[in-house]
């Protein structure tokens, strides 16, 4: 008799948290991050002379349906798209600001002040045309100016962008410390935190949007982290980055509190630190030699020839003004037009030829086996032709991101109509251990009677 109550009791036990379980797994179907659950049960029974004896059943463990591969894969895939997509996002920023739709690009430009050049040689006297090329420099330069500024500022919020990047690790890290915490106290009393190892999974997944890093759990059931090879998460502690930046040397290092440096190279962060020392840099040096070069090239030329005033040796940019930033007409030639030189004659005002030497030098190989033209399309062009090759990779890592989390969702993920299933399964459960105990107490109650 004590056999069947004990059975029965199991039995209702079970199925009371197998429903549990079943509830919690459809209310939670629409949560980030949940991994659904299911019982483990065990039979019970004892050997007994000549026989055994079932005593009902156990509940041995609540599991969670999870790959924990899949997650590590998904994780790997998420930081290289995002590193892309942070770069795609400044190299959009660039182009935005080389390439425009006003007809006023630093290719055209060029352009339009060999032109004035060209228009000058036909009229070397016409004080209009002079106008004209005075006012076609002092675009040029601004342009110039302008397009400087348009990089520092990117570079200025890439760096600040990082920073905060930073910052949004460090959160991460300490809130998967906590984790931890609560997920190794709960492993050691036997009862696994199944709630906080799902917070685990989705922390980690958003670390990994953040920076590239490699994973390791511990018998204790803690994660450690490192990055770059450094350790920035043990059993017991999550490190603080500290970023050290060098805005004249460019430079963007993360450091520990122990003086280690850590070096990132995938996800936001690795992106932004690699467009700040590298790419947006590069932009703004190749911007500062087409302006070096046309300063001096122009100026070379401009010197040996005679303004209307019959003067020489006069340059026509400011010599001292060699980068992008500060590129700007020679005063003498803002003050007075006549002293722009046309002719390669003294005394001879009518002559253009020096014009046509300076409009030929468009078409010359100067910079890097490039005509200034070119190079200025080159440059300008740069960040869409980046943009497209990092556009092809991003579908690519996409669908490959979407196959892992299909794979995991069919696995991980609550479909509905199976949890609403197994919920009539469990019902008709404890509807049949009921029924065991009822019996048991009617007998129960016969054999007293009887004895009575």
């Amino acid at each position: 008799m004590r056999t069947l109550f004990e059975i029965s009791k199991s039995g209702l036990r079970a199925a009371e948290r197998s429903l549990s379980v079943t509830s919690n797994n459809i209310v939670n179907a629409d949560t980030p991050g949940y991994t659904r659950q299911r019982i483990e049960q065990s039979p019970i029974g004892m050997q007994k002379t000549n026989f055994h004896a079932g005593l009902g059943v156990n509940i041995t463990d609540v599991s969670r349906l999870r790959n924990s591969m899949n997650d590590i894969l998904m994780n790997d895939k998420r930081q290289d798209m995002a590193f892309m997509q942070e770069k795609a996002k400044i190299f959009e920023q660039l182009e935005a600001s080389m390439a425009t739709d006003t007809g006023g690009d630093l290719d055209l430009r060029i352009s339009r002040f060999f032109d004035a050049f060209s228009s000058l040689s036909a009229d070397p006297q016409d004080l209009s045309v002079r106008n004209n090329l005075l006012s076609e420099a002092t675009q040029l330069t601004a342009k110039f100016g302008d397009l400087d500024r348009a990089i520092q500022r990117t570079s200025e919020l890439t760096r600040d962008s990082a920073i905060q990047t930073v910052n949004s690790i460090n959160l991460i890290l300490k809130d998967v410390e906590n984790l931890n915490n609560s997920i190794k106290l709960a492993q050691a009393q036997g009862n696994p935190d199944l709630a906080a190892l799902d917070k685990r999974v989705q922390k980690l997944a958003d670390l990994s949007k953040l920076v590239d890093f490699e994973s390791n759990i511990t018998d204790t059931g803690a994660v450690e982290i490192q990055i770059g090879g450094i350790k920035v998460l043990d059993e017991t502690q999550a490190s603080s980055l500290k970023p050290e930046i060098n805005d004249i040397g460019k430079s963007f290092t993360l450091r520990l509190p122990n003086g280690k440096a850590v070096s990132p190279t995938g996800g936001k962060l690795g992106a932004e630190i690699e467009m700040y020392e590298k790419a947006i840099p590069d932009m703004g040096n190749r911007l500062d030699q087409l302006a070096s070069t046309m300063v001096d090239r122009i100026n070379n030329i401009h010197m040996q020839g005679f303004g209307l005033d019959d003067a020489t040796n006069r340059n026509f940019f400011n010599p001292e003004g060699v980068s992008a930033s500060d590129m700007r007409v020679d005063e003498a030639i803002l003050g007075n037009i006549n002293h722009i030189a046309a002719s390669t004659e003294n005394g001879e005002a009518g002559n253009g030829e020096l014009a046509i030497l300076m409009s030929d030098l468009r078409n010359q190989p100067v910079l890097n086996g490039r005509k200034l033209v070119d190079s200025a399309v080159s440059l300008i062009s740069s960040p869409g032709s980046t943009l497209s090759n990092l556009r092809s990779q991003m579908d690519t890592r996409e669908a490959e991101i979407n196959m892992l989390n299909f794979q995991q969702e069919r696995e991980a993920g609550v479909n509905i109509d199976e949890e609403l299933s197994q919920m009539i399964k469990y019902q008709n459960a404890y509807q049949g251990a009921a029924r065991i105990m009822s019996s048991a107490q009617q007998m129960y109650d016969t054999l007293i009677g009887l004895v009575r």
